[in-house]
């Protein structure tokens, strides 16, 4: 652990110790900053996560054989044990598109959960990301498949 993550848990410990209304306020000025005071586990969770050795599960589908030089746009389902079932039936309609992407099980790295609510606009999980664009869920994904925008989002116009 390097000297700054244990400053930053070291803040945090004190935070956590603060009385009453300070100790809110503190942790809500935390909160709303991203959480920059953590523990020890979510630093080292945030650190494992940004090396990818943060133990989630990351199945990659098979796509379509894309003509080289083609740019593919990453798609990324992100799901808990909990939504697994609602996961399958969107990688049902990303592989019946022949979109490739990949599933990640965030269930055990809390860090990657708070990323994802964070930046699912309120989307509840499973989400999709298209290119760091969050799709949203069942709904989204059809309609975007529907109107013929999921190829070009993943494949460009």
């Amino acid at each position: 652990m390097s000297w700054l993550d244990r400053a930053r848990a070291k803040a945090h410990e004190a935070m956590t110790k603060l009385p009453g209304k300070a100790g809110e306020l503190a942790t809500k000025a935390n909160e709303a900053l991203g959480r920059p005071f953590a523990d020890e586990n979510e630093l080292a969770d945030r650190r494992a996560f940004a090396t990818g050795t943060n133990g989630a599960t990351v199945t990659v589908a098979a796509g379509p054989s894309v003509p080289p030089g083609t740019t593919v746009a990453p798609v990324i389902v992100y799901h808990l044990d909990k939504t697994r079932r609602d996961a399958l039936r969107l990688v049902e309609i990303l592989e019946g598109a022949g979109i490739p992407h990949q599933v990640s099980n965030i269930q055990e790295d809390p860090a990657a959960q708070f990323a994802v609510k964070r930046d699912a606009g309120g989307h509840r999980m499973p989400v999709v990301f298209i290119a760091g664009e969050v799709i949203g869920g069942r709904a989204e994904l059809i309609n975007l498949q529907t109107t013929g925008e999921l190829k070009k989002k993943v494949f460009g116009a």
